[in-house]
């Protein structure tokens, strides 16, 4: 398994900004799938919760590289988001997979 975990500095759902205390975005590649496995995990500072469904992210790391998918959100708990990718990330490269 070859994987990479990004920092994020901002985070927008269906082109909608969420205001972080912290995020990260986790991405893995498997022998077992052609296309990467990713999952966003945010602090947000409103602990308002998402409702359950399938949303356009957009994230944008530390580095300021960009990245861009569909996910559904696999929880929302007190501002603690946790969306799951439902196909490719775009931003992903293949050097970025250790």
């Amino acid at each position: 398994m070859r994987h990479a975990r990004f920092d994020v500095a901002s985070l927008a759902i269906e082109q909608v900004p969420v205001p972080l205390k912290a995020a990260y975005l986790l991405v893995a590649e498997t022998d077992a799938s052609d296309v990467a496995q990713w999952e966003l995990v945010a602090y947000a500072l409103d602990a308002a919760p998402i409702a359950q469904g399938r949303y356009a992210v957009e994230v944008v790391a530390l580095d300021g590289r960009t990245f861009r998918g569909e996910a559904a959100l696999v929880r929302s708990i007190d501002g603690a988001h946790v969306l799951r990718g439902t196909g490719a990330l775009d931003g992903v490269v293949d050097a970025d997979l250790g």
